[in-house]
């Protein structure tokens, strides 16, 4: 086996990287320098090399393809071997709900709807190809005093990697997701095992990681990309429309977004041609999207508009430009084919021709982003996760953090006072700070007439911003609690999301700076009761960087806090 050792912007002690001296396999070690995980690659033919760069606190191989011509890969088998039938935590399909299983019960999680199957025209959304049993990249694993994530990067125009289990105990595979035709020479995407002492650690390093993984920027000038939070017109109507921009400027929000409808059937109707459904229009309802845009623009806020993947598949370039012409900021991408080459070319393809045009980019809804933010940063978010649409448990938004926002900024939609929703309100008023996006899309299914606005929690949302100086992925255990912290110049967001059961939490406030600190905390009123949308209490507490935070959490509750100096 040919292999060639590359220097990446992250690089770790040579050591971290042995090749096993009989065979193929190189051995990743796990934070006490034991053996983690012992990996094999792909059988090697004539004109392929393999290439390898350490990370941090990993290791990432990918595969060179020299020659000239045309080459047809069918598949790429990687082989994870950790040794013991650890527990993991996948998901059939990027809408899946997180719970654990072990390596070797992967092909015994939920299934993928049928829904989601097949590809053309019709209803849902669409894979290409579908590997049955299997999980979705990128793959997390609880072992004995580590957590390691396996996943691919860089991926642009090559099928994704799905993760089926072995028959051998502790041994998992990835695989392609369908078979990919490139035009040699040809390097593919990099498949990486990281491995940290906890979640929290792996959390942490993981967009570095990425960032390694990924080619650089290639959009020159990224001044005109803003992030912010968006409000969603619940109800496609002018009034509506007006209403929304009044209430977005009123409250710290950067964008307002119309989502499907807004040119009648979103599959078969043309955005050039904006316009209601026939039935929606004998009902009376009227929208002038133009009005809307303009009342939004004259408060200095940025538009969204939802375009579905089939008028997108017809006329792409025409709309970017209609749009651009009419002044949006942004576009999302509504049910996007996924899985083979051919849909991740044609995605990629549509998140460049928008960065040509100064247009930032959401993506519904089953797509993975593997990183591509880095390289493309107009995409401010991507959905591909079981949010607030679906109304999960808390067990679930607890894992969240530690599995699938390891593959990117996550689209996930909080409510607010939805009778749907299963946890508390300190638990969803968390949300944008334990969550990374972009764009975070906050009241989802609320028109602002719906939203008690002077609740003075909610200053929680008003005052967070969606970028930040610093992050800090403070303590947690997947599927059961989390603690992120964010900064802004000196002051500190810091979210909680718990489940399963009532916890105590210390939360050492060292990171905080030196000195006297104010400490704005809204957590449950009653952290004995698991009451969906249990009531927030507000305190303000003045406490020292020496000082922990002292709060408790309801089973499916959470906190939140704004700290700054005490001056």
């Amino acid at each position: 086996m040919k292999t060639t050792h590359i220097a990446t912007a992250v690089l770790a002690s040579v050591s971290a990287l042995f090749a096993d001296a009989a065979d193929s396999r190189f051995s990743v070690p796990s934070p006490d320098g034991a053996k983690a995980c012992v990996v094999t690659p792909p059988v090697l033919s004539a004109g392929m090399t393999l290439e390898t760069t350490n990370l941090t606190d990993g290791v990432a191989w990918r595969i060179r393809y020299d020659g000239a011509g045309e080459c047809t890969v069918s598949n790429e088998t990687w082989t994870f071997d950790f040794g013991e039938d650890l527990r993991c935590w996948p998901v059939s399909h990027a809408q899946g709900e997180y719970k654990p299983k072990t390596l070797s019960t992967i092909g015994e999680i939920k299934p993928m709807p049928d829904q989601y199957r097949g590809d053309g025209a019709g209803k849902g959304r669409s894979y290409e190809h579908l590997v049955k049993f299997s999980a979705e990249s990128p793959l997390v694993v609880e072992g004995r005093g580590f957590t390691a994530v396996v996943g691919d990067a860089g991926v642009v125009d090559y099928s994704r990697i799905r993760f089926v289990s072995d028959s051998r105990p502790g041994v998992v595979k990835a695989v392609l997701e369908g078979p990919s035709t490139v035009a040699l020479p040809y390097v593919a995407p990099w498949r990486y095992v990281r491995v940290a002492s906890n979640c929290s650690a792996l959390a942490q390093g993981q967009g570095e990681a990425l960032r390694a993984l990924n080619p650089p920027s290639r959009i020159a000038d990224t001044s005109w990309i803003r992030p912010g939070k968006v409000l969603r017109v619940a109800k496609l109507t002018t009034a509506c429309g007006l209403e929304c921009a009044e209430f977005a400027a009123r409250n710290g929000f950067s964008y307002i977004e119309l989502d499907s409808g807004w040119y009648g059937d979103e599959r078969m109707m043309d955005p050039l041609k904006p316009g209601l459904a026939p039935e929606k229009l004998a009902k009376g309802e009227e929208l002038d999207i133009f009005k809307v845009i303009a009342a939004a623009r004259e408060k200095g806020l940025g538009v969204i508009l939802y375009v579905n993947r089939e008028p997108l598949k017809k006329n792409a370039a025409a709309i970017f430009d209609a749009l651009k012409k009419w002044g949006v900021a942004g576009v999302k991408f509504g049910f996007v084919n996924v899985g083979g080459q051919k849909w991740r070319s044609q995605v990629v393809e549509w998140i460049k021709m928008c960065a040509e045009r100064k247009l930032m980019v959401d993506i519904h809804d089953e797509f993975r982003l593997a990183g591509l933010q880095n390289t493309w940063p107009n995409v401010m978010t991507a959905e591909g996760i079981h949010g607030n649409e679906e109304m999960p448990v808390a067990r679930h938004n607890a894992a969240l953090v530690y599995t699938r926002f390891l593959d990117g900024p996550g689209d996930y939609t909080p409510c607010w006072k939805n009778s749907r929703v299963k946890n508390s309100l300190a638990h969803q008023l968390a949300m944008p700070c334990v969550y990374t996006s972009g764009w975070q899309f906050l009241f989802w299914y609320q028109r602002p007439d719906q939203i008690d606005e002077k609740n003075p929690a909610l200053d929680f949302w008003r005052e967070i911003p969606t970028a930040f100086d610093e992050t800090r992925f403070v303590d947690g255990e997947i599927g059961e609690f989390a603690v992120v912290a964010r900064r802004v110049g000196k002051k500190w967001f810091v979210g909680c999301l718990n489940a399963g059961r009532r916890r105590d939490f210390s939360v050492p406030l060292d990171f905080a700076g030196n000195g006297a600190l104010k400490v704005r905390l809204f957590r449950d009123a009653n952290p004995d009761e698991a009451k969906p949308l249990g009531a927030i209490a507000i305190d303000e507490l003045s406490l020292s960087s020496s000082d922990s935070l002292r709060v408790s959490a309801a089973s499916n509750g959470g906190w939140a806090a704004i700290i700054e100096a005490n001056r």
